[in-house]
């Protein structure tokens, strides 16, 4: 059964890691942020978060965190 949202204990499959990671790079590229930089940190918590809490499509992910990187 398909569950929307994570408890904090449980991690984050492989496929969903690179989904995640993806996200962050095309973010960082359209912003000019440096990945390992702090604000690149700032944005990857973001991004786990929001898909902790059940934004799971890269275009929501995208759109959600589109403005933090801006």
């Amino acid at each position: 059964m398909f569950r929307q949202y994570f408890d904090d204990d449980e991690s984050i499959s492989p496929v969903e890691l690179d989904l995640l990671q993806s996200v962050l790079v095309d973010l960082c590229r359209e912003s000019g942020i440096e990945p390992a930089s702090s604000d690149g940190s700032q944005l990857a918590s973001s991004l786990i978060a929001l898909f902790k809490s059940g934004f799971r499509s890269r275009e929501e992910l995208f759109f959600m965190t589109r403005d933090a990187a801006t």
